[in-house]
């Protein structure tokens, strides 16, 4: 009997249990499918980053855009004259400094020149006002250096306004003032007969 036993317990030893071979396969593909995954998962990962960083510059491309479409540019002046002014010697650019309206400082009421902050179409006027038996009462409109119009009233005893308006397409920097001619001469009071105007209309 203790000779039996101890073969049966020998016998059971000896058996080691065994995994089967399809439960092996099965944990193979699940792992095959969990990498396969994570590679999938990284790969959207980084083409949603690609995406994001197109989508922030595109936006950053519209927030300049609509940037320069908020610009603004106003501004009216009138001479600050209490009497006449000229006749000039030559010609000579007029500077209006009673400042009415300056929204966006473009224009310099030291030098009496409007420098366009943007590129875009522009509306400019201007009134001026003379009272003289002799003098003439003539100016140029200038964008830089090129003569746009030219707006003249000759000598008279009685008030006389001389008036001019247009319209420009500008480049940033462009500038835009009035040039009194060679003999000519202007009149001005308190109440702001003499003015020069602009504004932007639109930007582009």
């Amino acid at each position: 009997m203790k000779v039996s036993a101890v073969l049966i317990w020998l016998c059971l030893s000896s058996v080691q249990p065994q995994r089967p071979t399809d439960q092996l396969a099965v944990e193979k593909d699940v792992h095959s499918d969990v990498w396969t995954e994570l590679r999938e998962l990284r790969n959207m990962v980084l083409e949603l980053q690609v995406r994001q960083q197109a989508n922030e510059s595109q936006i950053e491309g519209m927030m300049q855009q609509n940037a320069a479409g908020r610009q603004k540019a106003a501004f009216s002046f009138a001479s600050g004259l209490n009497g006449y002014f000229g006749p000039v010697k030559s010609d000579t650019t007029l500077v209006f400094q009673k400042q009415i309206t300056n929204v966006g400082n473009a224009y310099n009421p030291r030098t009496g020149v409007f420098t366009a902050p943007v590129r875009g179409v522009y509306y400019f006027r201007f009134n001026l006002l003379g009272k003289s038996d002799k003098y003439r009462t003539s100016v140029y409109l200038f964008r830089n250096e090129e003569k746009i119009i030219k707006a003249s009233t000759p000598p008279s005893l009685s008030y006389q306004y001389t008036i001019g308006g247009v319209t420009l397409v500008l480049r940033r920097g462009d500038r835009v003032y009035l040039t009194l001619l060679s003999g000519c001469e202007i009149f001005d009071t308190g109440n702001n007969h003499s003015t020069f105007s602009g504004f932007l209309i639109s930007s582009f």
